[in-house]
């Protein structure tokens, strides 16, 4: 069957009430590689063997998509975190490049959560990482983040603000067991709210 005459197929059938209801919930997370795929972190900085499943199952109960943000160190950096002796990695990604890496990965991300919006989604919550993390940490301020805040968090956090984009930002701060608790229960909260 060639794909013009299943497109016909489908319109005719939506016409006839016969194809099933769209069941998209509308709910997106947006959160940082590592929670998926804990791999992406930097040697030694992993937690569990491949995810941060407690935030994955969140999102699977309340039905909340996923958009992934790249690792802005492996973006920038490598997988290696490549740097001259003596350079944080925080270090060079705030640098020029590393910042204009940064706002590159963030104006991609804002431009696809712009147009999930104006298709009517509700963007649930922006999750970064660790209090430490150089690129994904989040400290809030009012209207805001500080400038402890990852580098990446800040420039994302701007291209949202930049896109008239209100969005809470959160550290799942998976390090600590009590602090990934409230932040779970942070986010739950929102899910329910949002569901």
């Amino acid at each position: 069957m060639t794909s013009k005459l299943a497109q016909r197929l489908k319109r005719y059938a939506q016409r006839l009430g016969l194809v099933a209801k769209d069941c998209r919930s509308r709910r997106i997370v947006v959160m940082i590689e590592c929670l998926l795929n804990q791999n992406a972190r930097d040697d030694g900085a992993a937690v569990s063997p491949a995810m941060t499943e407690a935030v994955l199952e969140l999102c699977r109960r309340y039905a909340a998509g996923i958009v992934q943000i790249p690792c802005p160190e492996m973006r920038a950096l490598g997988f290696e975190r490549s740097r001259p002796p003596g350079v944080s990695i925080r270090q060079a990604l705030d640098t020029e490049p590393g910042r204009a890496c940064c706002r590159q990965i963030g104006r991609e991300i804002a431009e696809r959560l712009q147009d999930y919006r104006r298709q009517g989604y509700d963007i649930v919550a922006v999750l970064g990482g660790n209090p430490e993390s150089p690129g994904c940490a989040v400290h809030i301020k009012e209207n805001g983040l500080t400038e402890q805040s990852g580098v990446m968090m800040q420039e994302l956090f701007s291209e949202l603000h930049n896109k008239g984009i209100v969005v809470s930002f959160r550290g799942m701060r998976d390090a600590d067991p009590a602090w990934l608790a409230e932040d779970l229960a942070w986010l739950e909260a929102l899910l329910r709210k949002a569901g």
